[in-house]
C-alpha cells in the first residue's frame, strides 16, 4: 500500500515536473518563433522598401528619359506645325509633373527606410542624386514657363536642351552605378538574413525533437486524445457544411442582385456562350426584341439577327476563339436587329468578353437606335437645304460684287496725287471710293462707307456714283452733291440704312481744299515732314438720315502748301483687331501718319502696319484709307 502511495506520488511528481517543463518549452518556441517572424517581417519591409526605391530611380531614368526626347522634337520650335508643337507641350508637362511625384515619393521611401544606418557610402550616393533632379526639374521649367510665356524659341529651347542633356548624362551615370551598389547590398543583406533565420530554424528544430523524445513515452498512455481529435474533427466538419451553406446563400443573393440591376437599365444585355448561345436576356432586351427571356435562353443568338448578319456570326466567334483577333468583340458597331415579329431595325452593338468565366461567355450591351437615325436623316436633309441656300446666296453675292466693281471702276479717275487702299471684310467691300477731275481742273475724292456690308453696302452704289459723275462733268460745288445725295438717299434707302461719307475738292493749283466730313473719321491734313497740321472733324449727319437745312450745308476751307497729304478713312482701320482682340487704335495710327515721307506717301507703309498687326485674325469690318498727295 504503502508502495502504490510512493510510486503514485512519485508518477505526480514527474508529471508535475513534466508539465513545467512543457510550459516552459513551449514558451522558449513560441518566443522564437515570434523573434523569428517579427525578424523576418521587418527584413521583408526593408527590402520591399528598397526595391520600391531601386523601382523609382528606374522610373525617374525613364521619365527624364522621355522628357529629354519630347524636347528635343522641340529643338526647331520657330518652325515645327503649332498642333504638333501644342501636343508636344502637354506632354512635356505631363512627364515634368510625374518627375516632381516620383521625387516625392522616393523622399518618402528613403525617410522610412535610411540607408545611413546600416551604409554610409549607399546613403551618400542617393543623396548626392537629388541636386540633379532638382537641377533637371529647374531646366524643365524654364522651358515650360518660355513657352506658357510665349518667349520660346528655337534658340532658347535648343540651349536649355543642351543643359538638360549635360545633367542628364550626369544623373545616368550616379543613378545607373548607385542602383548597382544598392543591388548588390540588398543581395547581401539577404543572405546574412537567410543565414540567421536558418538559425533560428534549426533552434526550433532541435528544441521539437527533444520535446519530441521526450513526449513519446506519454503519447500512447493519452488514448483519450483520440476522442478529443475525432470530436473536433466532427466540430470543423459541421462548421464546414455551415459555412458552404452560408456561400450558397451569398451566392445566390448576389446572382439576384445581378439580375435586378441588369434588368433596371436601359439597354439591352445579353450574354453568350462561346457556342453563340443565349445564357441571359435582361428586360430591356425583352421589350426591344419582343421575345421572353425563357423562350431564348438555350438559343441561338442568331435569332434576334436578319439572316445575312446570321451567316457571319458563327464565323466570326470561330475566328475569335483561334486568332483572338477582335473584329466585333472589343468594340462597337451600328447592326440591324429582328424583332419576334420579323421587322428590323437599326441598333448599336457593343461586345465584351466576360474574362475568367468558365465556360467562356461574351456580353452584347445593344441600344436601338430607330429615333437616332431619323434624327440624322433630318439633319443631313437640312445641311443640304442650307448648302443649297448658301450655293444661292453665293451667287446673289457674286452678282452684287460685279455690278459694284463696275459701278465704282466706271467712275473713277486715275491721278498720280491719288492712292488708295481698301481691305474687305466679306466677299465685297461696303467702302467706295470714287475720284473725278473737274471742268476746273480741280480734284474731287469721295469715301463712303455705307451701313452694313455686302448686299446692303450695294444697295447706294448706284445712286451715289451717278450723281457724283454727273455733278463732277458739270463742275458743282461740293455741298450742291452732298446735299443732293443726301436727298436722294433718303428717298431711296430703307430705314436703318445710310451712308458716312467724306467729300473733299482740291482746286487746280492744289493751294485749296473744300471738304466735307459726314459720320466718318477725322480727315487729317499732314505735312511732308510728318505735322499733323489740321484735322476736320464730321459736323454733319450721314446721308440718308434727314433732311438738311439749308444752314447746314458748308464745307471746310484749308490752305495747302507744297507736300501737304490729305488723308480720309473709315473706322474700319483704327478698330482692326489682332489675334489677341486688341484693336489698332487711332494713337497707332496717327502715329505712322506722323513719321516723315517723301513723295511716294505713306499709304503702303501704313498698309503694311496694319496687315502685320492683324496677322492671321479675321477682318471684324471694312478697311479704307485715302491719300491726296499736293505735289505741285
Amino acid at each position: 500500500m504503502d508502495a502504490e502511495n510512493s510510486t503514485g506520488k512519485i508518477d505526480s511528481g514527474k508529471k508535475l515536473q513534466l508539465k513545467k517543463y512543457f510550459v516552459a518549452v513551449t514558451l522558449l518556441l513560441v518566443i522564437a518563433i515570434i523573434l523569428g517572424q517579427s525578424y523576418q517581417d521587418f527584413h521583408r519591409k526593408q527590402e520591399h522598401l528598397d526595391s520600391k526605391r531601386i523601382h523609382i530611380h528606374h522610373q525617374q531614368s525613364e521619365l527624364t528619359k522621355e522628357f529629354m526626347n519630347k524636347l528635343l522634337l522641340l529643338r526647331h520650335y520657330d518652325n515645327i506645325n503649332p498642333v504638333l508643337r501644342d501636343t508636344t507641350t502637354l506632354s512635356l508637362r505631363h512627364y515634368f509633373k510625374k518627375i516632381v511625384v516620383s521625387q516625392g515619393v522616393l523622399e518618402k521611401a528613403f525617410e522610412n527606410r535610411k540607408l545611413a544606418d546600416d551604409d554610409a557610402f549607399l546613403a551618400g550616393q542617393e543623396t548626392a542624386l537629388v541636386p540633379y533632379i532638382n537641377d533637371l526639374l529647374l531646366i524643365a521649367n524654364d522651358i515650360l514657363s518660355a513657352i506658357e510665356a510665349d518667349t520660346a524659341t528655337s534658340g532658347i529651347i535648343e540651349r536649355q536642351y543642351q543643359n538638360f542633356l549635360s545633367v542628364y548624362t550626369q544623373y545616368q551615370d550616379e543613378s545607373e552605378r548607385f542602383i548597382d551598389n544598392l543591388s548588390d547590398y540588398l543581395e547581401e543583406e539577404s543572405y546574412e538574413h537567410r543565414m540567421v533565420l536558418w538559425g533560428v530554424v534549426y533552434g526550433i528544430i532541435t528544441l521539437v525533437i527533444v520535446i519530441g523524445f521526450v513526449f513519446y513515452r506519454f503519447v500512447s498512455k493519452m488514448v483519450n486524445r483520440e476522442f478529443t481529435l475525432l470530436e473536433e474533427e466532427n466540430e470543423l466538419r459541421k462548421e464546414s457544411e455551415q459555412e458552404t451553406k452560408l456561400h450558397a446563400k451569398l451566392m445566390l443573393e448576389q446572382q439576384m442582385k445581378m439580375r435586378s440591376i441588369l434588368d433596371s437599365t436601359a439597354d439591352a444585355i445579353i450574354t453568350i456562350t462561346a457556342d453563340g448561345l443565349i445564357d441571359s436576356f435582361n428586360k430591356a432586351a425583352e421589350s426591344m426584341f419582343g421575345y421572353p427571356a425563357n423562350f431564348v435562353l438555350g438559343r441561338n443568338v442568331k435569332i434576334l439577327m436578319p439572316d445575312s448578319y446570321a451567316q457571319q456570326h458563327d464565323i466570326y466567334l470561330q475566328k475569335y476563339q483561334e486568332t483572338k483577333e477582335q473584329k466585333v468583340i472589343g468594340s462597337g458597331r451600328e447592326l440591324v436587329g429582328k424583332r419576334i415579329d420579323g421587322s428590323e431595325f437599326p441598333i448599336y452593338l457593343s461586345v465584351s468578353e466576360v474574362l475568367e468565366s468558365e465556360p467562356k461567355l461574351f456580353t452584347g450591351i445593344i441600344q436601338d437606335i430607330t429615333e437616332w437615325k431619323k434624327s440624322d436623316a433630318k439633319l443631313h436633309q437640312a445641311m443640304a437645304e442650307l448648302k443649297e441656300k448658301q450655293t444661292v446666296l453665293e451667287g446673289e453675292e457674286k452678282i452684287a460684287r460685279h455690278v459694284f466693281e463696275n459701278i465704282t471702276a466706271s467712275n473713277n479717275d486715275s491721278f498720280k496725287e491719288l492712292a488708295s487702299w481698301n481691305e474687305p471684310m466679306g466677299a465685297f467691300s461696303g467702302d467706295m471710293m470714287l475720284s473725278s477731275l473737274l471742268p476746273s481742273g480741280g480734284l474731287r475724292v469721295l469715301l463712303c462707307d455705307f451701313t452694313g456690308h455686302g448686299l446692303p453696302a450695294a444697295l447706294g452704289a448706284v445712286p451715289v456714283s451717278t450723281i457724283h459723275t454727273a455733278m463732277a462733268e458739270k463742275g458743282l460745288p461740293l455741298d450742291i452733291l452732298m446735299s443732293e445725295l443726301n436727298s436722294k438717299l433718303k428717298a431711296l434707302l430703307p430705314t436703318g440704312i445710310f451712308c458716312c461719307i467724306a467729300g473733299i475738292d482740291i482746286d487746280a493749283s492744289r493751294t485749296h481744299a473744300h471738304i466735307w466730313n459726314a459720320g466718318l473719321p477725322d480727315v487729317m491734313i499732314v505735312s511732308k515732314e510728318g505735322e499733323l497740321k489740321q484735322r476736320v472733324k464730321s459736323d454733319h449727319l450721314p446721308l440718308g438720315v434727314v433732311d438738311y437745312d439749308h444752314k447746314e450745308i458748308h464745307c471746310v476751307d484749308i490752305r495747302l502748301e507744297i507736300g501737304d497729304m490729305v488723308y480720309a478713312y473709315s473706322d474700319g482701320l483704327t478698330e482692326a483687331e489682332n489675334e489677341a482682340g486688341e484693336m489698332f487704335g487711332q494713337q497707332r495710327f496717327e502715329q505712322f501718319l506722323c513719321e516723315p515721307t517723301d513723295e511716294d506717301g505713306r499709304l503702303v507703309e501704313v498698309r503694311n502696319h496694319i496687315s502685320q498687326y492683324m496677322g492671321k485674325a479675321a477682318a471684324t469690318d471694312d478697311i479704307s484709307l485715302v491719300e491726296i498727295k499736293t505735289l505741285s
